[in-house]
């Protein structure tokens, strides 16, 4: 094959002999070899536009086209947590907040009774006659003043006896519903402590309760008495932490020592 042809790509003659047929990528022969159909070799075709005889040159067979194997994108694992020696997958944020939404609304059905009692207490009150003068409260009763007073202790300590109850009670459940509030019943999730213990009255109190409850007000009202918003946005931050954290856990499982797992 001279230097002033360019055979096109395809099976030749091989010009080593050590096969019937090589082949020409185009600029070089390579290490592939063939059979020739029939016992044969193929002639090499001329370049186009160099066809000296004018004979017909016989068709090239081309190589078949094999597809690269196709390479499947990894599919994210969910994230993991070994408690007492079982591993159980982590709760996303989303069934975390829906759990949270189910159960103040459920907390507020509880108090709302304690709410209705004391709009009845205060049902005869002229609240558009009270006003202050120099600092005093005038254009009310001393039978007024109490009644309003008494409706205002008796919707705190409603509230209290819920959240005293309520969330610690279920989630202090024995077995199957251990750790669970009727929120995280309904989606599917619950609260493990990292001990592997089981959630009991005492734990759920402090994280329901003084942590989630007491503590986060406290945060919230001091922050935002300083910042103005500072205090909320410490909250809402505590709450969305798990989008981030490695582990799912939002503030109170820090403090608290506990995961949100799925069932």
């Amino acid at each position: 094959m001279s230097e002033d042809e360019t055979p096109v790509p395809g099976w030749y003659a091989d010009p080593r002999g050590e096969a019937s047929l090589r082949w020409w990528n185009g600029r070089a022969w390579t290490e592939q070899t063939a059979a020739s159909p029939g016992g044969g070799a193929f002639a090499p075709p001329r370049v186009p536009g160099a066809d000296r005889t004018g004979e017909p040159t016989p068709s090239t067979p081309q190589p078949a086209v094999v597809a690269a194997p196709t390479q499947s994108l990894p599919i994210a694992e969910p994230p993991t947590v070994v408690i007492a020696g079982q591993t159980r997958l982590l709760s996303a944020w989303w069934p975390r907040a829906g759990a949270y939404i189910i159960d103040a609304l459920i907390t507020f059905a509880f108090t709302l009774p304690f709410i209705i009692a004391a709009i009845v207490i205060i049902a005869g009150v002229d609240f558009s006659s009270i006003k202050i003068v120099d600092n005093q409260i005038k254009g009310i009763s001393t039978e007024e003043q109490a009644a309003v007073g008494g409706a205002l202790l008796l919707v705190f300590f409603g509230a209290l006896l819920v959240a005293f109850t309520y969330q610690p009670i279920t989630m202090a459940r024995e077995g199957e519903q251990n750790g669970r509030t009727w929120g995280m019943q309904l989606l599917g999730i619950r609260v493990v402590r990292e001990s592997g213990a089981a959630m009991t009255y005492g734990p759920a109190l402090v994280r329901q309760f003084l942590v989630m409850g007491v503590l986060y007000g406290v945060i919230s009202g001091i922050g935002n008495l300083v910042t103005v918003v500072g205090g909320t946005i410490a909250i809402v931050l505590a709450y969305l932490w798990p989008l981030w954290d490695s582990e799912n856990r939002a503030a109170q499982d820090f403090i608290c020592s506990t995961h949100v797992v799925r069932d």
